[in-house]
């Protein structure tokens, strides 16, 4: 329940703070007083919609906050959004002229739309734009479904998870059989890049070793005359002189002799003999890797063209082997997936066939659950109205099949609530028949009716007694005082027969204070109670048939409240 207001610059309210009780709670005052600037302030702190034109003349800024009692659906978001539950929860908005927004849940940063979430578990207001509301039947189903009780309302979410499903794959579908002759355009182009990639057997490292291969062919004549120069040295003679293999086999004679003449010179002489080897196997690799160089003159003509092959790929496909291997594998599978459409498409129907069947079986059982929840709501709502004074009103459940026998979400039916206030009329729409009063008075029957399964602690009605008068207004406050045994009732009124059921009465007043507007809101004592009930019923203290009736009505009405 709500327990604490803290308003500052909302409108014309400068500095408020109020604490509320459980039971049922009025707000009074004369017209444009602020009432409903108060209700407008707890709607902001709740999720509304805010605008800088809310901030109090002068001021930079608006605060309000506001401390709750927890249940459990709040705990539950609190530890979702990773906000600590303390004992009580403090929720607090401010609104800077620049339009910026800040929110505080228990001190922590929080979102518009995490304060509207919560606040649907917290406060529900009612006021005259709700009663409005009934006039759009789109809202009446929503009104029965909740009504259902939470079996009903799990057989409400199965239908409508079962109808997004089939809506999911028939868009799917459509989405193939609209791009047939797209796929169709793209099967060609990927046969065609499949094809070309694949024909050309492109492996890995092949354009590097291909490159090589193709430098060492284009300078083959002067890499054959190096080594036939290389080759002529070591092993011919030149101007009478001795080859580089021979002489070095003469110097390899005479240094072994000098060895033996003298050992110290046998190291290096070893270490001579050793090159001299080397040299004749350099010598033998030489000649060998030249008798093994490429006499076909049209392997490089092959090189090229393979060559040329592979950047014909590499500009269209990828700058490397790898990356038109890569795109070879994507098109084969985007190229599979495509040539298979049509088979896809026969599974999604299948599917769709399937979803089809289980929605119409689940709205089946979901249209028989309505029937029987609606037959449970006409008698209590027409029960309700009888205690307000509509005891001759008939109220009735309107089914209208739909159009088409296809999955939807809502079930196979829409729901209007009828009307025939009066004995001998026929059921009309509520939007064609129905007074602001009798409006009013059809929203808190179903609030009344709704209140055990909707669970929010705190109800506010704003001025929701508009054309009520007699012993109408008698039986609304006897119905606020009964749904207050149950859930907090706060209520802003005009009528004091209704404001004398309130366990605590508010008298909302505004001012002038140093040539500025100010509202303000009293708690009042059993005395003021009473002068508050005398203005309210046309007259002042000084009237002492007008002073008399006031307390009359309230010790008439104070052994109800006991």
């Amino acid at each position: 329940m709500l327990n604490e207001l803290q308003i500052r610059n909302f409108a014309l309210i400068e500095e408020l703070e109020l604490s509320f009780y459980s039971g049922f709670s009025v707000l009074s005052g004369e017209t444009g007083a602020g009432k409903s600037i108060i209700i407008d302030a707890l709607s902001l702190l709740l999720g509304a919609r805010a605008s800088a034109e809310m901030i109090r003349t002068g001021a930079e800024s608006t605060r309000v906050s506001g401390c709750f009692d927890h249940n459990p659906t709040s705990k539950v978001l609190l530890e979702k959004w990773g906000i600590p539950v303390e004992e009580q929860l403090v929720i607090t908005r401010e609104i800077n002229a620049s339009g910026r927004n800040k929110c505080w849940l228990n001190g922590h940063l929080a979102t518009v739309g995490q304060l509207a979430e919560l606040g649907r578990c917290l406060v529900d207001i009612v006021g005259q734009h709700d009663s409005q509301s009934l006039l759009d039947p789109k809202g009446h189903g929503r009104l029965l479904d909740i009504f259902g009780g939470p079996a009903h309302l799990e057989l409400v979410s199965r239908v409508d998870e079962l109808a997004a499903k089939w809506s999911s794959l028939r868009s799917e579908l459509n989405r193939l059989h609209r791009d047939e002759r797209e796929r169709n355009r793209r099967i060609d182009l990927l046969r065609f890049q499949v094809e070309e990639i694949s024909s050309a057997a492109l492996q890995l490292g092949e354009d590097d070793r291909l490159e090589l291969e193709r430098n060492r062919l284009a300078n083959l004549d002067r890499i054959r005359h190096s080594l036939h120069f290389a080759l002529d040295l070591m092993a011919e003679s030149y101007d009478e002189r001795d080859s580089l293999l021979h002489t070095l086999s003469a110097m390899e004679a005479e240094l072994q002799r000098a060895a033996e003449l003298d050992p110290t010179l046998a190291p290096l002489t070893e270490r001579f003999v050793g090159l001299s080897i080397e040299l004749h196997d350099v010598y033998g690799e030489f000649r060998h890797y030249a008798d093994r160089l490429p006499a076909d003159p049209e392997r490089l003509n092959e090189i090229e063209s393979r060559l040329n092959l592979i950047e014909g790929l590499k500009r269209k496909y990828g700058s490397t082997v790898e990356e038109i291997q890569t795109y070879l594998q994507g098109a084969e599978s985007e190229l599979d997936r495509l040539e298979n459409a049509s088979v896809q498409a026969d599974t999604i129907e299948e599917e769709c066939r399937l979803f089809a069947d289980r929605w119409r079986q689940e709205a089946g059982a979901l249209s028989e659950s309505r029937k029987e929840a609606a037959a449970r709501l006409e008698q209590l709502i027409e029960a309700e109205l009888s205690h307000l004074s509509m005891g001759s009103t008939k109220f009735k459940v309107h089914f209208t099949p739909q159009a088409a026998d296809t999955p939807a979400v809502g079930g196979q039916e829409e729901v209007e609530f009828m009307l025939a206030p009066n004995v001998g009329e026929d059921l009309k729409s509520l939007a064609k028949i129905a007074s602001g009063g009798e409006l009013s008075r059809v929203m808190l029957a179903i609030k009344a009716i709704l209140v055990e399964t909707e669970q929010t602690p705190t109800i506010v009605f704003d001025e929701i007694d508009a054309g009520i008068g007699g012993r109408t207004a008698v039986n609304l406050g006897e119905k606020l005082l009964s749904l207050s045994q149950v859930r907090q009732v706060l209520c802003v009124t005009h009528l004091p027969v209704v404001a004398s059921y309130g366990t605590k009465h508010y008298s909302v007043q505004k001012s002038s204070q140093q040539g500025r507007t100010v509202v303000s809101v009293s708690l009042l004592s059993p005395d003021e109670r009473v002068e508050e009930l005398t203005r309210m019923l046309g007259g002042s203290a000084q009237e002492r048939v007008t002073l008399e009736h006031a307390r009359e009505l309230l010790k008439k009405t104070s052994s109800a409240t006991l």
